[in-house]
């Protein structure tokens, strides 16, 4: 049975409409990190410094918008106000994915993205048993925003705020008591200031 050139010539349409916008991508490589201050809210802890890295693929779709997947480290949590309480430290895995907007004719750019951040000190089998692991909730649900400036040859100025929208230390995740921490939530945060670069 012959195809109907009516049928066809639509469908050719679709591809070279689809093979041309996927050819004006842009695809680079790049890295990011520096330093970040983190807070747990409703803890006895003050803030502390820490660092964030990662790495990103950067897919330019236009002049003013690029998608830019990025997996990471951060180190979290925060700082014993006195001796006799421990330091919080939070080790997460982050997976985001960021939407970055670019300013006409300028190298100022803005970054939004949901973040998702793994704690690496807990195990499947943990969250199993609830038994093994820490007494932090296995992912942090975030929403991340930023500003930046990114000059012609990949190198770029961030500066960007992560607001976690999971208790740390949900009950539904853990079996512990601390009536502290059963009755109010803790939610992280962290100001993160650093440097990316992108390789053409």
């Amino acid at each position: 049975m012959k195809a109907r050139p009516k049928h066809i010539i639509p469908f050719l349409i679709a591809l070279f409409i689809g093979l041309f916008s996927v050819a004006q991508t842009k695809t680079s490589f790049g890295l990011r990190g520096n330093v970040q201050i983190t807070k747990l809210s409703n803890a006895d802890l003050d803030s502390k410094t820490s660092g964030y890295f990662g790495a990103f693929v950067d897919f330019r779709f236009s002049d003013f918008y690029a998608l830019r997947p990025e997996l990471g480290y951060s180190n979290q949590g925060g700082e014993a106000k006195n001796n006799l309480e421990n330091d919080l430290d939070i080790h997460y895995i982050s997976l985001s994915i960021s939407n970055v907007l670019y300013a006409k004719n300028s190298g100022v750019l803005f970054i939004i993205a949901p973040v998702f951040d793994f704690d690496t000190d807990d195990t499947l089998i943990g969250l199993s048993n609830r038994k093994e692991g820490n007494d932090i909730t296995f992912i942090d649900v975030c929403i991340s925003a930023g500003i930046g400036y990114e000059f012609p040859f990949g190198l770029a100025l961030e500066a960007r705020y992560k607001q976690g929208l999971v208790d740390v230390y949900s009950g539904g995740w853990h079996d512990f008591s601390n009536p502290k921490y059963e009755n109010e939530t803790q939610f992280n945060s962290a100001i993160q200031l650093g440097l990316s670069f992108k390789f053409n």
